[in-house]
């Protein structure tokens, strides 16, 4: 078996990998699957944004790309435009020169896309967006409605603090959550409403620290109380306090660590492994993936086919190899951010394109190398010639290097998913941004541990002055806001005024998910002698069992 040169871990290449690489005339990859995930993610910034120079308008915008990086980023409707032409940065091929070497000086010179974020509605402040209204700070998240601070997260109305969850309203610091209503803190839930403090339920109301129960109500700590005992111990438990609640997170948390649970959240699945699958086949070491079929090496990808070792793949993707962020494309490989095209190889930004290679910045073209348009006969035979040199150059079939991501590593989604420090990232060879925004302009900073000067009861008039105070997050140190919107929420529900800073939320939500990696263990039922791949590591402390166990003793 081959060993990662970046962890040193050995992997396997099966005979299925070999012959879907041909399929590309490529080689199987060289890194192991958990690299190689870390290494397309650093590709990919979600949630960071800065304020920067459109350096097409000069107009200060919101960008992906700090002020510091060397690129020409564009607003987006600049962007999209016709005011520039992505073909007038083409190039002739030098055959005395690495590939990679061409794709990153045409990279410093074609104008970046500042932002992904199509057709909003008041909602400048998302990335990796379509059809948001209202919305503030969604990333990788469509067509939510008055929500804010959420990752991954569809459909949603009147929420904040929401990762992963879809078709949810009024809800409160949920991941995993479907089809709930006027849940706060809820972990793998659905179809739930008026809960707090939950995790894996499923059509329950007014539940608070409860964990897998199914079709109940007036419980508390798996419980059953009468309606009347019920509330009044809700109103004590549920207050605006600060400390009650982080006593109850903290609660929640321990709850968490002794239940029982399924080896995997699988839903309707055949000859699946990985975990967050739903209505799926043949998809092997998956992560978040929903209705897809014959996947492998794959985080997070809906409605796709024939796809392997890629990230982040969105509805209609199909034969993919090595890519991230992709959207109705077809045969790309080595690539990010392909939306709507086809046969695309080692590119990066290509929109409704057809038969590009080594291009940046495209959009409704075909026929492309380095962003120079040839007829399909002279792009055929160039291709070929390329391609022979790559092989000679040992650059063919090798991913992307770590040198042509924009970003440092600390910004990107690999860094959420797979933290590093600055030591490891760079002896790895990434990149590494010391760039910080400047903190908000306020006229007063509330220290971390300090009382806050209000808290303010149902109705009451929010004063606008509100705005001119920061919180100083209580774990970094990190300033932050809170804008009206907000504040009304947590008002009409008697939430208490977090101290932690929304990336730090985020965090928080983040670590109460499996890392994407699997283990191969035993059911924990006494007398079952199932095994079974699981991201519950054999140290949980967890009871895992299969699901036939699972659903015996839960249901």
């Amino acid at each position: 078996m081959p060993i990662c040169p970046d962890c040193k871990s050995q992997f396997e290449i099966t005979d299925e990998d070999s012959i879907f690489c041909q399929k590309f005339d490529l080689k199987p990859p060289v890194i192991c699957n958990r690299c190689g995930q870390r290494n397309r993610l650093s590709f990919r910034n979600e949630r960071n944004l800065y304020r920067r120079k459109c350096d097409l308008s000069r107009q200060e915008i919101i960008s992906i790309y700090s002020p510091d990086k060397p690129y020409k980023v564009y607003k987006s409707d600049y962007w999209f435009s016709d005011q520039w032409n992505p073909l007038e940065y083409g190039r002739e091929f030098d055959f005395s020169k690495p590939f990679f070497e061409q794709l990153a000086e045409l990279q410093l010179r074609v104008p970046r896309l500042g932002l992904t974020n199509i057709k909003p509605e008041n909602s400048d402040y998302c990335n990796s967006c379509i059809g948001n209204k209202n919305s503030y700070l969604i990333f990788g998240g469509d067509f939510n409605e008055d929500c804010l601070y959420g990752t991954l997260c569809m459909r949603n109305k009147n929420s904040l603090d929401i990762d992963l969850s879809n078709d949810s309203a009024f809800c409160y610091m949920v991941s995993d959550c479907f089809n709930c209503y006027e849940c706060q803190y809820a972990m793998d839930c659905k179809n739930c409403n008026d809960c707090a403090y939950i995790s894996d339920c499923t059509s329950c109301s007014e539940c608070i620290l409860c964990t897998n129960l199914t079709n109940v109500s007036y419980h508390i700590n798996n419980q059953p109380y009468s309606k009347e005992e019920y509330l009044e111990k809700k109103k004590k438990l549920l207050t605006n306090n600060y400390q009650d609640r982080t006593k109850l997170f903290t609660e929640f948390l321990d709850m968490r660590r002794n239940r029982i649970v399924k080896y995997a959240h699988t839903v309707s699945c055949q000859d699946c492994s990985g975990d967050y699958l739903k209505n799926s086949k043949n998809c092997t070491d998956c992560f978040d993936t929903t209705d897809s079929e014959d996947l492998r090496d794959i985080i997070f990808a809906t409605k796709c086919k024939d796809c392997r070792y890629s990230s982040m793949l969105g509805i209609n993707s199909e034969l993919v190899y090595n890519a991230c962020s992709t959207l109705g494309a077809y045969n790309i490989y080595h690539s990010f951010f392909v939306l709507e095209s086809s046969n695309v190889g080692y590119s990066d930004l290509i929109l409704n394109s057809q038969n590009c290679f080594g291009c940046a910045g495209l959009q409704k073209q075909e026929y492309c190398l380095l962003n120079k348009k040839y007829n399909k006969t002279e792009y055929e035979e160039l291709l070929n010639q390329v391609i022979l040199h790559m092989k000679k150059s040992n650059e063919w079939g090798q991913a992307m290097p770590k040198s042509l991501s924009c970003l440092g590593y600390n910004e990107t989604t690999a860094h959420d998913y797979f933290p590093m420090t600055k030591e490891e990232v760079l002896n790895l060879g990434f990149k590494w941004s010391d760039y910080e925004s400047p903190a908000p302009q306020v006229d007063k900073i509330i220290p971390a541990g300090s009382e806050l000067p209000w808290q303010f009861t149902q109705n009451e008039n929010i004063p606008d002055d509100i705005l001119n105070y920061a919180i100083e997050c209580e774990v970094t140190g990190k300033t932050f806001r809170i804008n009206k919107s907000e504040l009304k929420f947590y008002q009409d529900y008697s939430l208490p005024i977090p101290r932690r800073h929304p990336d730090q939320r985020h965090k928080d939500r983040s670590d109460m998910r499996n890392p994407r990696q699997l283990w191969h263990r035993k059911c924990n039922n006494p007398g079952c002698n199932n095994e079974f791949e699981t991201t519950y590591a054999p140290d949980r402390s967890e009871k895992v069992y299969c699901e036939e166990c699972y659903l015996k003793t839960v249901y």
